[in-house]
């Protein structure tokens, strides 16, 4: 027998009665085949990262179990036939297990939170700023620019272009030649 490992995703309106209805379909089916449930660990609501079926949310459920490719193929045929289960997914853990040391494992208990204690616990103090440190740390003051040297960078006058020198060099140019010398044979 093999071991495989299936995930999936029931819609999060369903009622314990549908919750429990769907367990005991998949366990049958995993039974039904000889194949032997591991554990089944119902980890309750989460929001999915995308969209699917129209849903953000979804009643998440991991189950562990032993069985034949017959049994993965026969559990995934009825998922995909249930309308209140949005995704699956099996991954093979070990192709060889002896189901006599596969010990049914009960799920474990997830980690109960008193609000008690999270509404005792105070934030974490902020790191206190030295206001003597930040007035030493002054900003560098900017490079003073003189107006006298600015009033005599633009008291110089622009280079001018002659258009009849820039006219004669576009005239010397390969190109304008071989334009010219076309226009001609076409006259």
């Amino acid at each position: 027998m093999r071991r495989y490992e299936t995930l999936f995703i029931v819609t999060p309106d369903s009622s314990d009665e549908d919750l429990q209805a769907v367990a005991d379909k998949i366990k049958g089916v995993i039974t039904g085949m000889n194949g032997k449930v591991a554990s089944y660990d119902e980890q309750g609501k989460k929001s999915l990262a995308y969209n699917i079926k129209k849903q953000n949310r979804g009643y998440y459920v991991l189950m562990d179990y032993l069985g034949h490719a017959e049994v993965v193929a026969e559990l995934e045929r009825n998922m995909r036939l249930d309308d209140r289960i949005l995704k699956y997914l099996t991954v093979k853990l070990a192709d060889q297990v002896d189901p006599a040391t596969v010990v049914a494992e009960e799920p474990k208990p997830r980690k109960q939170v008193d609000e008690t204690e999270v509404a005792a616990e105070e934030p974490k103090p902020r790191k206190q700023v030295d206001e003597a440190e930040v007035a030493a740390e002054e900003p560098k003051p900017r490079k003073q620019v003189d107006e006298t040297e600015v009033a005599a960078e633009e008291a110089k006058p622009r280079e001018q272009v002659d258009e009849a020198e820039v006219a004669a060099e576009e005239a010397q140019s390969p190109e304008v030649q071989e334009s010219e010398e076309e226009e001609k044979k076409e006259e």
